[in-house]
């Protein structure tokens, strides 16, 4: 295996079909090396017995969307910089 694929990320992709409609969600929110992803997305679907409903996909994380870091616009940082006792006021409604 080349070190370009081996560098490269994957996230489990949980397909839940419902009622006719599909949900996604990424499996427990992870991603991971190829052999990892390819080996959890086997067991997976071992051990899911409801085929109908769940399937499993592998997705490649993608960082190129992703050029520069993003910067905080002055409102932002303003809002943070401000103490949560001053968000607070004074007099309480009961």
């Amino acid at each position: 295996m080349t070190k370009e694929i081996k560098d490269k990320k994957f996230f489990i992709i949980e397909k839940e079909k419902f009622l006719d409609s599909f949900t996604y969600s990424i499996h427990k929110s992870k991603m991971y090396d190829l052999t990892t992803a390819v080996r959890k997305l086997l067991a997976l679907d071992t051990l899911v017995e409801d085929r109908e409903r769940y399937s499993y996909h592998l997705q490649e994380v993608s960082f190129s969307e992703v050029q520069e870091p993003l910067i905080l616009k002055d409102e932002v940082k303003n809002e943070e910089e401000k103490n949560w006792k001053d968000c607070v006021q004074d007099e309480l409604p009961f």
